[in-house]
């Protein structure tokens, strides 16, 4: 099996905002930014659906990944930050359902530790990682690791 985790690409600054945290939007860069990391990515990905937290960030994140690599894409609760263990999210994935889930800090790092049986990472906002393997505690291997600039470098060349 295989999951992609991806960060939602740059919000508004908390700080900026006044109004409920799950509203947060991409800026207008965050948007562009993406758009450019997803296209690049576009043979990488290996997935039969996007799965997103609800959260308007990692929403709108996911709408443009799910029109660039022309995947469906479902929305669920599982995915905000809503104080679910690591464990109790991996027991909301579909077995053998290669997927790329759209989420949050800390939430998707502490997922990825999970996983590969490690401490958790810290994801930038629009980085990716990739693992392979079994979707169980340290069933999971690092297949590649993302950061937005990194990505953005590759596909200037």
């Amino acid at each position: 099996m295989h999951v992609t985790l991806l960060r939602h690409a740059k919000a508004v600054d908390r700080e900026d905002w006044t109004n409920d945290d799950r509203d947060r939007p991409l800026t207008k860069a965050g948007r562009e930014d993406f758009l450019r990391v997803a296209k690049s990515l576009h043979k990488l990905i290996c997935a039969v659906e996007i799965v997103t937290s609800p959260w308007l960030r990692a929403r709108q994140t996911a709408e443009l990944a799910a029109e660039c690599w022309d995947l469906p894409l479902r929305e669920v609760s599982w995915l905000a930050s809503d104080g679910l263990t690591a464990r109790e999210r991996v027991a909301q994935l579909t077995r053998d359902l290669d997927v790329v889930l759209v989420g949050h800090e800390p939430d998707l790092g502490e997922l990825v530790g999970f996983l590969c049986g490690s401490r958790p990472l810290q994801l930038k906002k629009g980085g990716l990682v990739m693992l392979e393997g079994e979707p169980a505690e340290a069933g999971m291997e690092l297949r590649l690791l993302l950061t937005p600039k990194a990505i953005l470098r590759l596909a200037d060349r």
